[in-house]
């Protein structure tokens, strides 16, 4: 499946989710990834979306650096740890002020995640900014994906600049594709 067709189906997926049915998946997905996230460890994480019906991580445990953008033109982006966040132009919680963390001190990095494939290939908005930072990142640092859904059997379209996931955590269950 195309990249464009699968946003479309899986944005709509998300709005048909029932609040309950909403809690419960983010509730699982939490429960799987919490183990990864001992202490020592340096963790970029995100803050949802909420009009795109992403996942909260706001409750797990620890210091989380989070992205903002550097550049929407050139769709860079940079970590930040901060207590503050403030609604970029999109609507995505960004942080504000606080310590730039380089891409190269990342242990592990949470990625939103529209869908994934059983490659780990994955899908987000398509701006590409995500790609554009793993590229600089360590190579054993480790790119966990989070999604609200199973995995699509293929995704089309993967470009020599795409980086796949090395753990996709959905609902049902955790995939490892190291």
């Amino acid at each position: 499946m195309k990249k464009a067709e699968i946003r479309k189906i899986e944005l709509a997926q998300r709005t048909e989710l029932t609040e309950k049915e909403f809690r419960e998946r983010s509730q699982r997905v939490i429960e799987f990834l919490t183990p990864f996230l001992t202490p020592g460890k340096t963790i970029a994480s995100f803050k949802a979306i909420p009009h795109r019906n992403e996942i909260s991580l706001d409750s797990l445990n620890g210091d989380f650096a989070f992205p903002r953008v550097i550049s929407a033109t050139a769709g860079t982006m940079e970590m930040a740890f901060s207590k503050t966040f403030a609604n970029s132009d999109w609507g995505i919680p960004e942080p504000v002020g606080g310590s730039v963390v380089k891409s190269t001190d990342f242990d592990i990095i949470l990625i939103p995640l529209l869908a994934f494939d059983k490659n780990g290939q994955r899908v987000g908005y398509g701006k590409g900014f995500y790609d554009r930072y793993l590229a600089v990142c360590r190579p054993d640092c480790l790119k966990i994906g989070i999604s609200l859904f199973d995995p699509v059997d293929l995704i089309e379209e993967v470009e020599s600049h795409d980086i796949p996931l090395d753990i996709a955590i959905c609902p049902s269950k955790l995939y490892d594709f190291r």
